[in-house]
């Protein structure tokens, strides 16, 4: 796991990615881990936390790094080594200068790029079908290992490109069930088929971006995030 003692430094660096709520560094002791922390600033998205019967006002912020540590252990819990197929290993909490960071697995492509998001890719000119075969690995291990996601985003999808026309799709956000009542999690028939429904959503969701063009360069520069493009590789 990760060491609790040590601060690290980002501020003098650039973020690769720059999600709604997080931004995502390069460890900068290790370029095979990535380090993601809470933003601060006043255009991040703000997510409470849901069924509660806690007024809006008084309802803590939704910690994303917290749950998503929470998790990929119980991902790791369930089926070991196999999640680094299609999941980040999860190496625990650090301390930086922005606050607390979780410490993830950076894929990375062959060439030793920051791997780019379906989102990214699409919007890029690449072929939906390119990802065709990748895709079906990955849901035939969501439903092999009944492992539970919320709705399956282009941009929280990362396409690890092995050259030679072969991919890997690995889950980089959005674990976990957030159904309140978790029958899905209780009986895995029922998980299967609610992981079966994200997938046909999913690519359904992707046919439409892919026929539209994806997403203009213009788009992400206006966006107070990075709408699933990498700032840097």
């Amino acid at each position: 796991m990760a060491s609790q003692n040590k601060m690290i430094g980002l501020k003098k660096t650039e973020p690769f990615g720059i999600g709604g709520r997080r931004l995502c560094f390069v460890h900068p002791d290790d370029p095979d881990r990535c380090i993601k922390v809470l933003r601060t600033d006043e255009n991040r998205t703000i997510r409470l936390n849901k069924f509660s019967l806690i007024p809006v006002w008084a309802r803590r912020v939704y910690d994303n790094n917290a749950h998503e540590m929470i998790e990929l252990t119980k991902i790791k819990k369930k089926v070991g080594d196999l999640m680094s197929r299609h999941f980040p290993r999860c190496h625990g909490m650090v301390q930086t200068d922005l606050g607390p960071g979780l410490e993830l697995d950076l894929v990375r492509d062959r060439d030793g790029k920051i791997s780019r998001s379906l989102r990214e890719l699409l919007s890029k000119g690449h072929s939906l079908e390119t990802f065709r075969e990748a895709f079906d690995e990955f849901g035939d291990f969501l439903l092999d290992h009944v492992i539970l996601t919320r709705g399956l985003l282009d941009h929280n999808l990362a396409a690890q490109d092995h050259g030679n026309g072969k991919w890997t799709i690995k889950l980089i956000d959005g674990m976990g069930d957030p159904a309140w009542l978790p029958l899905a999690r209780w009986f895995d028939h029922i998980g299967r088929r609610k992981v079966n429904r994200r997938l046909t959503d999913a690519w359904a969701r992707f046919l439409g971006f892919a026929a539209q063009g994806g997403i203009t360069e213009e788009k992400v520069k206006n966006s107070t995030w990075g709408q699933g493009f990498l700032k840097h590789r």
